[in-house]
């Protein structure tokens, strides 16, 4: 366990909020040209970031080496890349996404029974396509890149430029297993020269803490040490830490969590992220064990919400999708309302839990297809599409019979320019910014 305090809970998080507004208020004083000298904008604007901020005011302040971050997906304050979030989502129209899962390789030596790129076919894209990729989608608003494979580490110099590529704008984090070719050096070394590139942090799949129930997911015997070893190379580096896992529906109704909760605080975690199950990829219309049942719902909120209080202020910060997703806070995020998808061919998807695309980069402009995207995710919406549209999307492949995912184009348009989307976010309602 760290020796300093890693976390702001009750009024230590009240002085984070204070100086954060107090900051920018002055900051962006001094550029009155970006609101073409209006006090009325420049007054809009400080409202906006104000209540911007306030979603994330029941989760945690986690301290990083570069400053506080109030939530996993919103970049750390004072950072450049925190004030490119705000510009992009306060000054630019349409706002832009906060983040991009952007896939760089589908190789991977596991064997995930939930992966959701499992029916995913065709090469990787050319390394100066990936490049130029990246950089447009940075140019678009990004202010955080969620960089994944398959498995990034197999193919460590490709992600080292990758990791290049984007300058202080975005926020850097690598999704891994913890699997890298003994060929390549130790993994303590490649982490080095990453976070000396840019990277900021490591997410590393732990599905269980139970190491026989990982290591059954995974496929792969010995995968939940590789992957508790790789928190601490990660830590030893310098670099932020957190977990990503995907708990069973039995495992979470037997203290599982809890038991989760204890490991991240061992291993010295930042985050623990608890993505629900979706019905995507291997799991491509799976009706059972998704963690649809209210009761199960409302319970994973209210961890969501101790384990950011200061009751638990030594445990790591939990971001539970079923709470940040839910009505309240900030509904469905897909089609760059505040993420989207660019996988390891190209294509460029509302998540990456929907098997649908809006056109691939290899075939037209990134710029091209996201302006397609956003035309059908103008307004922030609730209903969490990977488990409203899962089955459509499951029959639409069914009668069409593509051979690989995700659903090209032509087969996505015929699925959104019909499906219902839900009840507009009231959060981003309030704040006025999607026209």
């Amino acid at each position: 366990m760290r020796k300093s305090p890693h976390f702001a809970t009750g009024l230590s998080k009240v002085f984070v909020y204070a100086r954060i507004v107090l900051h920018v208020a002055a900051r962006y004083a001094l550029r009155p040209s970006l609101f073409k000298r209006s006090p009325a904008a420049f007054g809009r604007f400080l409202w906006r970031a104000w209540r911007l901020l306030l979603i994330f005011r029941h989760n945690k302040v986690v301290r990083v080496s570069n400053g506080h971050k109030l939530h996993l997906y919103l970049p750390a304050y004072p950072s450049p890349a925190f004030f490119y979030a705000l510009e992009s989502k306060l000054l630019r129209q349409p706002p832009g996404a906060a983040t991009v899962v952007f896939s760089m390789t589908k190789a991977c030596p596991y064997k995930c029974a939930h992966c959701y790129q499992s029916r995913d076919g065709g090469p990787d894209l050319d390394e100066d396509l990936l490049l130029t990729t990246a950089r447009d989608v940075q140019d678009a608003g990004v202010a955080m890149f969620d960089i994944e494979g398959g498995e990034p580490l197999v193919r460590f110099p490709r992600l080292l430029k990758l990791v290049q590529s984007i300058d202080e704008r975005s926020e850097i984090w690598v999704n891994t297993t913890g699997s890298c070719p003994r060929a390549q050096g130790s993994l303590r070394d490649m982490l080095e020269e990453l976070r000396n590139a840019g990277l900021f942090g490591l997410m590393v799949s732990i599905h269980s803490p139970d190491p026989a129930k990982h290591d059954a997911l995974t496929g792969v015997p010995g995968s939940f040490e590789v992957a508790c070893d790789a928190l601490k190379a990660c830590r030893e580096a310098g670099l932020a830490a957190a977990f990503n896992s995907v708990l069973s529906e039995e495992e979470i109704r037997q203290d599982g969590l809890e038991k989760l909760m204890h490991l991240a605080r061992e291993l010295d975690c930042d985050y623990v992220q608890l993505i629900h199950p979706k019905p995507a990829g291997n799991w491509m219309g799976r009706e059972t064990s998704m963690q649809r049942d209210p009761r199960l719902i409302a319970d994973i909120r209210e961890r969501h919400l101790y384990y950011n209080s200061r009751a638990a202020h030594d445990y790591p910060s939990l971001a539970a999708q079923a709470f940040e997703e839910s009505e309240s806070v900030l509904g469905c995020s897909a089609g760059a309302v505040d993420r989207f998808y660019v996988n390891a061919t190209g294509e460029v998807q509302p998540c990456e839990f929907l098997n649908i695309s809006f056109g691939n980069v290899r075939e037209e402009s990134f710029s091209e297809i996201y302006r397609r995207m956003r035309s059908h995710f103008r307004i922030p919406c609730c209903d969490w599409l990977c488990c409203t549209q899962g089955q459509a999307i499951h029959d639409l492949f069914r009668k069409h019979g593509p051979e690989r995912t995700p659903l090209p184009w032509p087969l996505t348009r015929e699925l959104v320019e019909t499906w219902d989307r839900g009840q507009p976010t009231p959060a981003y309602k309030a704040l006025g910014i999607y026209q």
